[in-house]
Formats: structure tokens, sequence, C-alpha cells
């Protein structure tokens, strides 16, 4: 119902009143050009007035042109509005003369804005232009399991009504958290308990979750280099000082870590986030023992620990804590889809209860329905088989897209195949133009490749590799695309190597 506030005391009539009222409306923009207003009889009603006295409103506004009356008989916005609004309006209170002056002396006078930093880009703005996306991270629709997924969300529906009306957890819902619980000890060998679990609208509000907990401003915070740029941006965003540890064929560099007390680190030990590298275990028994030693906690993002191809994944650092040292994340947006909006934690006892209330600060608790479709999907073996399906299409795309590239570059210097949904490759000395000027060239034939910080990362010691450094997702690209796209590629390779 449209807002009309009628002053019963006020010297002026009702009829002038509501007329004020609806041009204001229109003048502000909250009525537009063919905004549809309520009916005579509606509004009469909801103001306890009699009819006559809106319809002689509605009468005089149609006169004047800022109302008409469409063919369906509803009472619309002008789509052509008198040039002069003001010219016709009532006249004006004092107290509106009066407010008109106070609002002039203030307008300039808002609050500031405290919030600074980056905003990680998560959605490709480009991507109509785009013909060949090699867009990193993204789920190919075609394979999300929309027929098991419709009939268990019918399933949920049809008991939902309780469940709907009324507020949750916030730590999630618990058949969920039960079959994450038992999900991650088969699968990531951590002997989590459902208590120990929380649900989270993916793996940046579990980051918010962390800062939250342990970041005020001017905290050091240890992370990857080059690392993911969500990670980085959140701890930012808390005031946080940056700390970056490098990253080489087997991982972070646990040698580089300071010997403090009481850090905090970030780490995508799975599949390495941007290079796609597999920590060693060495250095994950290292890194835990570093943690343990100095009272220090781990961020684990089991980032596409979901896809291995090539070997068994190793076990997950939350595992080989026994003394409650790491916070493992983890999500289903890579493995079911990232519109859900579905994570977890895995916390140690001791963060459970602070971290249940930030969560309730934040947002009080996921929303019920997708939870319970998620938990009877995985319950039911639906999930396992999921994965196996999505295992064996993924590494075909992988396998196209690596033959491609050494079909049109030769050998060519990769990292992070054995697993995930990306591949980065390292351009060679004698490549024409750096991962900069290839990706604007190509993208003018309709390919999408992805520099490090145009596909989510961030390197904070700068270096020469990183500039020559393309990430090149798969995932969501039909086999042909990826033949057309690499093809195309190569040509404009050949163009800006002959200098044209």
């Amino acid at each position: 119902m449209l807002l009309v506030t009628i002053d019963r005391d006020s010297k002026r009539s009702l009829q002038e009143q509501i007329v004020t009222e609806i041009l204001g409306h229109i003048e502000k923009g909250v009525l537009t050009p063919g905004s549809k207003i309520p009916s005579s009889r509606m509004l009469a009603q909801e103001l306890n007035l009699s009819r006559n006295t809106v319809m002689n409103a509605y009468q005089r506004l149609l006169s004047e042109g800022y109302l008409e009356t469409a063919a369906s008989s509803d009472t619309r916005v002008s789509k052509i509005l008198p040039t002069e609004l003001a010219g016709v309006a009532v006249a004006k209170t004092s107290h509106d003369i009066d407010d008109e002056i106070a609002q002039e002396s203030i307008k300039s006078k808002h609050k500031k804005v405290t919030f600074t930093g980056p905003v990680q880009e998560i959605v490709n703005k480009n991507s109509r232009r785009i013909l060949y996306d090699f867009w990193v991270g993204r789920a190919h629709q075609s394979l999300f399991p929309s027929k098991i997924w419709l009939e268990l969300l019918r399933d949920c529906v049809s008991y939902s009504s309780r469940q709907l009306s009324q507020y949750g957890n916030p730590a999630g819902l618990e058949s969920l958290r039960e079959v994450i619980a038992e999900h991650v000890r088969y699968t990531r060998a951590i002997p989590a308990t459902p208590d120990q679990i929380l649900i989270t609208v993916g793996i940046q509000e579990a980051l918010n979750i962390i800062a939250r907990l342990f970041v005020v401003p001017g905290s050091e915070v240890l992370i990857e280099n080059p690392c993911y740029q969500g990670a980085a941006f959140v701890m930012q965003s808390y005031g946080a000082e940056l700390v970056p540890i490098p990253v080489d064929s087997q991982g972070l560099d646990v040698d580089k870590l300071p010997e403090s007390d009481n850090n905090l680190i970030y780490t995508t030990p799975s599949h390495q986030y941007p290079l796609g590298v597999t920590m060693s275990l060495e250095r994950r028994k290292k890194l835990v023992a570093w943690a343990e030693r100095t009272g220090s906690y781990i961020i684990e993002d089991d980032y596409d620990s979901d896809f291995r191809y090539d070997s068994a994944p190793l076990h997950a650092l939350s595992g080989m804590s026994k003394h409650g040292h790491v916070i493992y994340m983890g999500t289903f947006s890579k493995s079911v889809g990232a519109g859900l909006r579905l994570g977890y934690m895995v916390l140690p006892k001791q963060l459970v209860k602070p971290a249940i209330q930030v969560k309730t600060l934040l947002n009080n608790h996921n929303g019920w329905l997708d939870q319970a479709v998620m938990a009877k999907f995985i319950q039911e073996g639906h999930f396992e088989r999921h994965l196996r399906v999505i295992r064996k299409d993924y590494k075909v795309r992988r396998d196209i897209l690596i033959e491609e590239l050494q079909r049109n570059f030769g050998e060519v210097d990769l990292r992070g195949a054995g697993g995930g949904m990306h591949v980065t490759w390292t351009l060679p000395d004698d490549f024409p133009v750096d991962a900069e000027t290839l990706k604007n060239e190509v993208v003018k034939v309709g390919v999408g490749l992805y520099t490090m910080n145009s596909g989510g990362a961030i390197e904070l010691s700068k270096t020469e590799k990183g500039s020559r450094r393309i990430i090149l997702g798969y995932s969501s690209l039909d086999y042909r695309q990826i033949i057309e796209g690499m093809r195309r590629v190569k040509e404009t390779t050949e163009r800006l190597r002959l200098g044209r």
C-alpha cells in the first residue's frame, strides 16, 4: 500500500494533503511514470476516509496531468509528466519551509564511512562479450544435479511450514552438521563432532568470523604469496597487516615462518590458490608443529580438495593437529553450486562458542531450506555419486586443455594440473607480451583469460613470473569451447609476435 500520511489536526483540507503527498512521492521518485497507485476505494479504507475525499484528490491530479487512467481501469502516474511539478503543487506550510531549510543546511554533513579497502570481484562483468571464457572456479551448469535436487526440495517443502516460519540454530541445521562431520571424518581424516561444525554463507563469511575473532587494527596476519584475494581483502578490511610467506612447488615455505608466538596464518594446502600446487606431507607436519609450538592458529581453506585426478588427497591439516590449532573451512560452492551459498567451518572446541556468537551477530543463521536439502543430498549418498561424476568430467576437460596448450604452444610451464578446476600457465621468457597484454588482446576475439589480479589472486611481493602468469579455469567450458578458445589465443599470439 502507498504510504500517505494524513494529519487530521492540520488546517489544510484532507484532499489537499492527499494531493501534496502524492505529488511529493512523484517529485522524489518514489512514484515513477507508469507506476500504479491504489484505487480510491483501497486508499480510502487504508486512511479511514470517505471515498469521495480520495476520488476528488485523484480527480484533481488527473485534470492537472499527473495521473492517468489506463485501459485496465487502473490509475497510474502519467507516462509524460507536466514540465513544472512545483508550479501546480499546493502552497507549502511554514513547517514544510522550515524542514527544507534544515535539510539544505545538513545535506553535506553525512557521517563518514569508515570502511576502506578493495573488494574482490567474483562475477565476470565482461562475460557477455566473451564466447570462450576461462573464468576460474565456476562449475559447469549442465552438471548441477537438478532432477535429484528438485525431488529433495519437494520432500523438504512438504513439511517445511514450521521450519520456515521460525528462527533456526545459529550453528546450522543439526542434520546437516551431522552429515558434514561424518563426511570430513571419512574423506579428510578430521575427527570432528557435529557440535564443532558451523554452517556459513560460503568461505567469505567464515573468513569474516575468524577476522572478527582475532583481528584488530595493526594485527599481523600471515598469508601465502601469491594468495587468494578474498582472504587477503577480508583481513585488510579489519585493519590487519599482511605478512607474505612465499609459495614454491611444495606449497607454503614453512621454513620462512616467524618463531614469534600467537600468529594467525591463512593457507590453501590442497590446491594452492592461485598456483595450484599441493602442500607436501612433510611441510604439513612442520606447519602443524610450528602452530602448536608458537600457540598460533592455522586457517585451512581446503580449496578444491574434492577434485584430485592423479593421486589421492593428503590428510587435512585439521586432522593432523592434536591440540586444536587449525580452523578448517570447506564449501559446496565448487562441488555442487556457488548459488547455494553453503559453506562450513570445523572449529577447535575452544572456538565454538565465540564463533557462534559472531555468526549470530552477522545473520542469526543460514536459510533452513537449502540446508535441509543439502543434508538429505549427502545423507542419501547423492553427493558422493555426484562427486564421482564431476571428477571424471573435469579430468577430461583438464586433459583437453593441456593437450591444446601443448599443441599450440609446445612445452608449457603449468602448475596445478593434479587437481582442482584451474591450472596456472607461466608464459615463457620469449613470449611476445606479458599476461596483462595478452588478456587485453584475446578479449577482442571473444576469449577470456585472467591474470593474477583479474583472476582473484593477489601478489604482495611482486615477481617477474607474476606478470607472466595466466590462470586458466576449464570446468565451465565444453570441449569444443576449450579447443576453439586455445586456437584463438594462438592466432592472437602469432599476430602479436609479428607486431600487428
